[in-house]
């Protein structure tokens, strides 16, 4: 079974995550589009190599899926001796399609951390680093009967209608709209010079403030009237998005016990903390896969005690244990591959179409003597 590169893009960029949940200097989305249209088998990996690329290509992916961009700074030419260069012609020759997809995971609604402290059985209380707030307003159009599902289609095409991992989400309700077409109309239904009484259903829906000029510019073009009756309405609705997640356990846990389940759990071959005494419990922790030691300070403000993630850093874990708080790295490439997993599942699930994991390992290796 195929399926377009446009659906899955658009479930990654407007339903399962939002593309404008990315940090400015990111550049989660599309980075290749070679002009094929539709995919049988999608390929997942963290970077997206040329040894992802030989990898994919040989195993008949038309579309890789990264969590890590190709692209991070604007460049002027591509040369096909430099990596960059040679990972963009290999994968055009093979015409092979790359989405990358970033910090806009990290702040889905059900992120790489949500997934994490899904693993470890940890309560998700709420965000360890607030990002931005989104403003919602309420959209309603007026429709004539039996052009709901095209409007409510046209709506979800410019990223309106999401309420978390529900997208098309509208209500409506049926009634008789009245009009009178003038002398220069050239009405959908009805005549110039008669009042015309129509069955039609007001619909609405939620749309995000920033979305909202591009959800009644589709619409319009969708709507079949020549001139389309709709609302706007200003919601006291605010949702924050942000980094991390706090988590809490209903028992204390033990330290030492805590960092022997993320040991089993990522596969681990070494796993790194600046804990001075691991003789304690505790109860809240926080997850920041990646490189998030530095959120440390955010973890003393509001009570956190470990914070779980990668990259930590020599003053991070001295200052941190200064203050008492707990740095557990898991590493960098470690904390997110095991979510790539979890995407092509769900991709697999969602489209069903053939996916698959590829296999990579991190690019930072341990040596013992």
């Amino acid at each position: 079974m195929s399926v377009q590169i446009d659906d899955i893009k658009n479930f990654f960029e407007k339903s399962f995550s939002d593309i404008f949940r990315q940090y400015d200097w990111d550049n989660s989305g599309a980075q290749i589009l070679s002009g094929r249209k539709d995919v049988r088998k999608v390929g997942f990996a963290l970077d997206p190599t040329e040894e992802i690329i030989d990898q994919a290509v040989n195993e008949g992916c038309e579309l890789l899926i990264t969590h890590h961009p190709l692209f991070f700074t604007p460049f002027q030419k591509i040369d096909t001796l430099s990596r960059i260069g040679r990972i963009v012609s290999k994968a055009l020759k093979a015409d092979l399609s790359i989405l990358s997809y970033h910090t806009s995971l990290d702040m889905a609604d059900y992120s790489l951390n949500d997934y994490i402290a899904d693993l470890l059985g940890g309560n998700v209380e709420g965000y360890l680093d607030y990002f931005k707030s989104e403003n919602y307003q309420k959209f309603v159009v007026f429709v004539p009967k039996g052009f709901e599902d095209s409007i409510i289609n046209a709506i979800d095409e410019a990223g309106g209608g999401c309420i978390g991992n529900y997208s098309k989400c509208t209500f409506y309700t049926e009634g008789t709209g009245t009009f009178l077409p003038g002398d220069n109309t050239d009405p959908f239904i009805g005549e110039k010079g008669k009042l015309e009484k129509a069955e039609e259903v007001r619909l609405e829906t939620i749309v995000s403030a920033k979305n909202i000029n591009k959800v009644v510019k589709t619409v319009n073009i969708a709507h079949p009237y020549e001139e389309m009756a709709y609302d706007i309405y200003p919601l006291a609705l605010e949702e924050k998005k942000g980094l991390g997640r706090i988590c809490t356990f209903r028992e204390s846990v033990s330290f030492n016990d805590f960092v022997e389940t993320i040991y089993e759990l990522l596969a681990l071959k070494v796993i790194k903390h600046n804990a001075q005494n691991t003789q304690f419990e505790f109860s809240k922790f926080a997850v920041v896969t990646g490189s998030g030691s530095s959120l440390w300070k955010k973890c003393k403000s509001v009570g956190v005690d470990v914070l779980v993630t990668g990259d930590m850093k020599h003053h991070d874990a001295l200052d941190a244990r200064a203050e008492g708080i707990v740095i557990v790295d898991c590493g960098h490439f470690e904390s997110e591959r095991i979510y790539m997993e979890y995407l092509a599942k769900l991709v697999k699930d969602k489209f069903d179409i053939d996916t698959t994991i590829l296999k990579e390992t991190p690019s930072i290796k341990y040596f013992w003597g």
